[in-house]
């Protein structure tokens, strides 16, 4: 007896706003979906992302490793997977933010109108006339572990994973080659500007972006929100 006919999926493909790389994808399966669903329920960021990066790894066909995306194109390629398996629309709920109301809202999002808001920055950053720091977009990988830290210590410690190279007029000292202790030493000695300066280079980072208005069900007033981030589209 003939198995049960097994349907082949669509090809799609979409361009990586990091770096213009072309990535084709499949619509994820129904088995797929449901680990999804799970993680969202969860409401557990680190499964959520767990749960993302092993998507990623499976509907491009093995041919992208997630943990080497920056932040950014992982995003940017989970609502377009999203879109083309359950629809370009996705519905959540926000809370209001009028006082002391504890109600919310629904919101109705079109996937295919979440922007990339903002070009990559040149990662070459001088600090003084004579030191310089070259950073690259955070990537998949750099993020774990950091929602275990204190709010202070996060910001710092992506910092210092995603520095590619320090130099002078004299010498370059590549990432692979500095040791945790002289990292944390070069940090830790920078001035508050200095650490501005870095830092400047994150907020310049592209961000998927949607601004969105909801009524609240329990008090009536319009919110005004600026959603950013794979968690608001989730």
């Amino acid at each position: 007896m003939a198995g049960l006919p097994i349907q082949s999926a669509p090809t799609y493909s979409c361009v990586l706003p990091s770096d213009g790389r072309e990535i084709k994808f499949r619509p994820f399966l129904v088995k797929e979906q449901k680990v999804l669903v799970l993680a969202r329920e969860s409401e557990n960021a680190k499964e959520t992302l767990e749960a993302v990066k092993t998507l990623i790894s499976n509907v491009t066909f093995g041919e992208v490793n997630a943990n080497e995306l920056p932040m950014i194109d992982m995003e940017y390629l989970f609502i377009k997977i999203r879109a083309v398996s359950v629809g370009e629309t996705s519905n959540i709920h926000l809370n209001c933010s009028n006082g002391d109301c504890k109600g919310s809202g629904e919101v109705v999002i079109n996937l295919d109108e979440v922007e990339v808001v903002g070009e990559v920055p040149d990662g070459t950053i001088m600090i003084n006339d004579d030191v310089g720091v070259v950073l690259k977009l955070i990537k998949v990988k750099d993020i774990s572990g950091i929602d275990e830290l204190a709010e202070a210590d996060q910001v710092i410690e992506l910092l210092k994973r995603s520095v590619v190279r320090i130099f002078d007029a004299e010498n370059v000292h590549e990432a692979a080659d500095i040791s945790s202790q002289d990292l944390d030493e070069f940090v830790d000695n920078l001035a508050f500007g200095q650490l501005d300066t870095l830092g400047e280079f994150f907020d310049k980072a592209p961000k998927l972006q949607k601004e969105v208005e909801f009524q609240c069900n329990t008090c009536a007033t319009i919110n005004t929100r600026m959603l950013e981030g794979l968690q608001s589209f989730f």
